[in-house]
């Protein structure tokens, strides 16, 4: 019975005991949920204290939210300045992060705008820019040349001697290349300022006109002038050594790269290493169209066709093709069939002109005499005119074959030098002062010199010719004319080369010739006049003269007169 009461009395407890725990954890989880209150709007006190959007209120001393008012803050500006040779800078402003674009360059008469360059000195390719902080330009500008798209005069910029010749093949000098750059120049740089010398004109060597003639000491004066104008420009780095000697294509395309930028391009040269200092000349030169060959020597010497070309192409001029020869006159060493003559004209001969869609054509010139079709002499040397005025060079003109230089040839340098020098010799020694006006005196001079100043010498057999064979005229009268001693073959093939020289149309002929019915093998030279053909003989004449028979002249001796001699053609 007891232990019933003790256990009821238990179960009755343990209710009591269950409440208490019950409501320790509601306290708890109160406490819990005001701390999470507290901390979560401790966060977002503090979230809007970062926010910027809590103040303490004037009426209060709690805390309060409310906007913020703040004033705006002043915006950064930026400046580019750009550096011109004109003094004020061209300066640009913006705001941090603005882009801005570099200003126009400003025109300089006589220079060209090449490009921008940084604080650094490096070339600058692009034209905007964002603004970050300030920036620094500099303009890089260079001596103008002439443009012969807007310009309708074009001066000489190689020169004709006064008695005719351009001399394409000949070296084109460093003076000569000084002048051209010169006359190329934008006239602006040229004009006369009223007569101010520079330190570099006073340092030249004034012309000494004891030392020279009227015409050297105004070509020196010339130079001297362009070499110190180029000076100041800083095309020359100073004053040319030897300005006689011949410039290198390397030479001038460092003096032209002067006036460009540098090429960005990179071409392959089989002559010029990477390493070479001159490499970037020519790679301009490739860009600009002035050479294609990619295997030129640098040190090549430039010849004065080179110079047409290349000078031509750097300032945009181009030669007339279809124009009256009569513009351009007589260059007595320039073909109209070489393929350069309309540049080396362009070049050479000072002209007006206008610029058509189909290219440019001269209005007006300052051309050189304009001869006419035929033989000319200068001194002893024959030339010849073709159908257009022009000289004929390494070319034919009826029986006359003429050289490189336009000079009558026999197609024996050696020989031609050996001619050249006797008819001169023979022109002196008989007062003649002009050979085109005393051509049949020379004729008969040359044909006694020849008769009468050289001894025979029988032929042998290996030197006797076939009938109509005239392949020995060459070395035959070169023998006569170096030893003195000849047959038939060599008298008559000296006389013949002097007739030729002499502008006669003369023919030689192997044939046979004596009173029938013994005749030998023999040559003879025929000229004809008024459609004569007469008899040239100096060795018959010579062997007759020899035997006491004075009787019979062979100088110009007609077929009629000469029958009794039988001359046996071949015919």
């Amino acid at each position: 019975m007891t232990n019933k009461t003790e256990n009821i009395e238990k179960i009755e407890k343990k209710p009591v005991k269950r409440r208490k725990k019950s409501g320790i954890l509601v306290f708890l989880r109160l406490m819990i949920a005001i701390l999470l209150v507290v901390v979560i709007s401790l966060a977002i006190v503090l979230y809007l204290a970062m926010s910027g959007r809590i103040f303490q209120s004037s009426e209060s001393k709690g805390f309060s939210i409310s906007p913020r008012t703040e004033a705006p803050s002043e915006p950064v500006v930026h400046t580019l300045s750009c550096i011109t040779p004109l003094g004020e800078p061209l300066s640009v402003t913006g705001e941090e992060g603005e882009t801005v674009a570099l200003p126009e360059a400003p025109k300089i008469e006589g220079y060209c705008f090449l490009f921008w360059t940084d604080s650094e000195g490096r070339r600058v390719e692009q034209s905007e820019f964002v603004l970050e902080s300030d920036l620094s330009f500099s303009a890089v500008y260079a001596p103008a040349l002439r443009d012969a798209k807007t310009e309708t005069s074009h001066p000489a910029f190689l020169s004709v001697s006064e008695d005719g010749y351009f001399r394409p093949d000949e070296p084109l000098s460093r003076a000569d290349a000084v002048l051209a750059l010169y006359s190329l120049l934008d006239s602006a740089l040229t004009a006369d300022d009223g007569g101010a010398v520079s330190e570099t004109e006073a340092a030249a060597p004034a012309a000494d006109s004891s030392d020279e003639n009227a015409e050297d000491a105004e070509a020196r004066a010339d130079f001297e002038e362009a070499q110190s104008l180029l000076i100041e420009l800083g095309v020359l780095d100073g004053q040319l050594d030897s300005p006689d000697d011949p410039i290198s294509f390397a030479e001038l395309f460092r003096l032209l790269s002067a006036f460009f930028p540098k090429s960005e391009a990179s071409y392959l040269f089989e002559n010029i290493p990477e390493s070479d200092p001159c490499r970037g000349d020519f790679c301009l030169a490739m860009e600009k169209g002035w050479i294609e060959d990619s295997s030129i020597d640098p040190d090549r010497i430039m010849t004065r066709r080179d110079a047409a070309r290349i000078f031509n192409r750097l300032v945009g001029r181009a030669g007339d093709e279809g124009q009256d020869h009569a513009k351009v006159g007589t260059i007595l060493d320039l073909s109209s069939k070489d393929p350069d003559f309309w540049m080396i004209a362009e070049a050479a001969i000072p002209h007006e002109c206008a610029r058509e869609e189909d290219g440019e054509h001269w209005t007006d010139s300052e051309a050189l005499p304009l001869r006419q079709e035929g033989l000319f002499f200068v001194g002893a040397a024959l030339h010849c005119i073709d159908e257009n005025g022009c000289p004929v060079i390494s070319d034919s003109y009826g029986n006359f074959d003429f050289n490189a230089e336009g000079v009558i040839t026999t197609g024996m340098p050696e020989l031609d030098e050996l001619v050249q020098q006797k008819l001169l010799e023979l022109a002196e020694a008989n007062d003649i002062e002009d050979i085109s006006e005393a051509r049949e005196r020379m004729l008969r001079i040359a044909y006694n010199d020849i008769t009468y100043h050289n001894s025979y010498l029988p032929a042998r057999n290996s030197e006797i010719h076939e009938v109509g064979d005239t392949s020995f005229v060459n070395e035959a009268a070169y023998k006569i004319l170096t030893t003195h001693k000849g047959c038939c073959y060599n008298y008559n093939s000296a006389f013949y080369v002097f007739a030729k020289a002499l502008g006669y149309d003369a023919v030689i002929y192997s044939g046979k010739v004596n009173p029938v019915p013994i005749q030998r093998p023999h040559a003879w030279v025929e000229i004809e006049f008024d459609g004569i053909p007469y008899i040239f003989d100096p060795e018959n004449e010579y062997t007759q003269v020899i035997k006491g028979h004075t009787g019979t002249v062979f100088f110009k001796l007609s077929y009629e007169r000469a029958k009794g001699w039988y001359y046996y053609r071949g015919e």
